[in-house]
């Protein structure tokens, strides 16, 4: 399992994008987002994507085959405090940056400001997006419609996609409040992983087969939601709340910004749609900064320091164990699994790019 750099990462990323056809800004984007990913321990959105975006790249992706390539996104609305951009099925990662660009740039005037986004391919972690709004001492909110695999509570058909959510929260001394997460029971990067070491267990309440009925025989589930389908994932509580979450998502990351449920995620161009909503809330609008920021360290101080339970050794705040992963990683570097890392040295022999001077199998960090 090699060990890299964070430098080092950007370089093979640079040279495989770039290989596969990607200009400059669309390789910036895509690896700046998985690097914070694997940076943060988010391994499944990092380097676990990394040969999945250079294979969409290349034409053959699961995502999809119809990337345009050097497209530029189209803006079809705008107001001070408003854009809705049109992907136009450009990489999602730049058109996602772009417009969590132009929240923090709008409500820096306005106070409040959003986005929204539709015929976007795949938009990688949400996270990198509200750390970036959190950074300018605001509170950004993401919100994603991704391809149907949850029933509705009570139902057995897929029809709620893994909607993920995001909220960035800054503080003063502590690290930003980070919560990135799918409202499904996992991910479709993480039912690869499970697939992938059937020597783990599977608990009970991730999948459902056929009949709604929970199961841990992955044999039941199907991933790809253009090929049959068998079985399901949970929603995240495995209750009638859980849904409701995945239901409000599918209305502000899908209806609102593409009139679009995860059902449909891919009818329009064949590609894997995930269109989006973002939100950027400055808060000098409505508190003093320096007051607010004091306060969330207090309030996640007096939640770390409350009283565990007796088998817990300590309370974590969403996406403090991140921060404390990216500065290990940072010093360490980041491994890359031997899954990944084979997958990009058989993508490097087809697009003819030598990383040896980079890393090799086995290598540690340089």
């Amino acid at each position: 399992m090699p060990t890299v750099t964070s430098d080092q990462f950007r370089q093979i990323a640079s040279r495989l994008f770039k290989a596969a056809g990607a200009t400059d800004e669309e390789t910036h984007a895509v690896t700046e987002s998985l690097l914070w990913a694997s940076l943060h321990g988010h391994d499944t959105h990092g380097a676990g994507h990394f040969p999945t975006y250079v294979k969409t790249y290349m034409g053959t992706g699961v995502m999809g085959a119809n990337l345009n390539k050097g497209g530029k996104p189209v803006i079809l609305n705008e107001t001070p405090a408003t854009i809705a951009i049109d992907a136009d099925w450009c990489v999602g990662h730049m058109v996602a940056l772009l417009a969590t660009e132009k929240v923090i740039e709008k409500a820096k005037k306005t106070g409040i400001a959003a986005a929204t986004i539709t015929n976007s391919p795949h938009n990688g972690a949400l996270g990198f997006f509200v750390h970036k709004i959190a950074e300018n001492d605001m509170i950004g909110l993401y919100f994603t419609c991704s391809s149907a695999i949850s029933p509705p509570w009570g139902g057995v058909k897929r029809m709620l996609g893994t909607n993920p959510l995001a909220f960035g929260i800054p503080a003063k001394d502590e690290p930003p409040i980070i919560i990135d997460m799918a409202t499904s029971s996992t991910t479709f990067a993480g039912l690869g992983v499970l697939r992938r070491h059937p020597e783990n267990p599977i608990p009970y309440g991730l999948f459902l087969d056929d009949d709604g009925e929970p199961t841990n025989d992955l044999s039941k589930i199907t991933g790809g939601t253009r090929d049959e389908q068998h079985g399901s994932m949970e929603n995240m509580a495995g209750n009638h709340k859980g849904y409701a979450v995945q239901l409000a998502v599918d209305m502000l990351g899908g209806i609102l910004p593409a009139l679009m449920s995860g059902s449909e995620a891919f009818t329009r161009n064949s590609m894997l749609q995930t269109p989006s909503f973002i939100i950027a809330l400055n808060i000098s609008f409505f508190q003093d900064v320096d007051a607010f920021k004091g306060k969330v360290d207090e309030r996640i101080r007096e939640i770390r320091g409350s009283k565990r339970k007796k088998d817990v050794d300590a309370i974590y705040l969403p996406g403090e164990r991140g921060f404390r992963t990216r500065e290990d990683r940072s010093k360490n570097g980041i491994p890359l699994d031997d899954h990944y890392w084979n997958e990009l040295e058989e993508l490097a022999a087809e697009l003819k790019v030598d990383l040896s001077d980079i890393v090799s199998s086995g290598a540690p960090v340089s």
